[in-house]
């Protein structure tokens, strides 16, 4: 029978949600303040690390769809970097017709330079024990698939949806996984949220590699 506390607790997803909030003022704070000291938004911030990420520049469109923002918005801030001799235009590759985006050497050192300082946040989660780590990255993969299919924010390019990856196929537990491109067995801590060489899986294989991938729900 529920006691006095228990009946007056919140849904745990609504907890959940709430601390997710408080962790987002944090990571808000850390962006303002790193981002800030160089006279740039976090929107101009997340576009430099964006396009480190990418082996080739991006289009403003593509820019736009990865980070969730507008267009005018995407614009503006490349507008703003250019000025500060963080990014340039160039011709895409694949389209002498259109621009891409890419970083310039200015850009690649300050990118550099902010991931070496690291923030709060990364303080904190170095702290966890590597278990909780890793359990919590494989949370954090789940809840960002179900908010990419449920078209909430825009595909990623992670190893839970591309074609290469082959799920627990191997006995070995801290190498379970297996990427079919460069044909080795990993972990989930080396698991990608963000992989150069993603394509992604058909609907099939997509649906089946998930099923397999959630089953197995303890960290390694």
């Amino acid at each position: 029978m529920a006691n006095a506390l228990e009946k007056t607790d919140l849904p745990l997803s609504q907890k959940l949600g709430h601390a997710m909030n408080r962790v987002q003022v944090a990571m808000r704070a850390d962006s303002w303040e790193s981002f800030g000291q160089r006279g740039l938004n976090p929107t101009q911030g997340q576009i430099l690390i964006l396009l480190s990420q990418r082996a080739v520049g991006q289009r403003l469109n593509e820019i736009a769809n990865e980070l969730a923002v507008s267009s005018p918005t995407v614009s503006d801030s490349v507008a703003t970097l250019i000025e500060k001799g963080y990014v340039k235009k160039s011709k895409a590759k694949d389209d002498a017709r259109a621009v891409a985006v890419r970083l310039t050497s200015a850009g690649k050192r300050l990118v550099e330079q902010l991931d070496s300082v690291g923030g709060t946040i990364q303080s904190v989660l170095s702290s966890l024990p590597e278990s909780e780590q890793i359990q919590l990255y494989r949370t954090m993969l789940r809840m960002v698939r179900e908010l990419q299919v449920t078209g909430k924010i825009p595909m990623g390019r992670m190893c839970v949806t591309c074609r290469y990856f082959r799920p627990n196929v191997h006995k070995d537990s801290k190498r379970p996984h297996h990427c079919a491109l460069v044909d080795v067995a990993f972990g989930d801590r080396t698991l990608r949220s963000d992989c150069p060489e993603h394509e992604v899986a058909d609907e099939h294989l997509a649906a089946q590699n998930w099923e397999s991938f959630a089953a197995c729900s303890s960290g390694r």
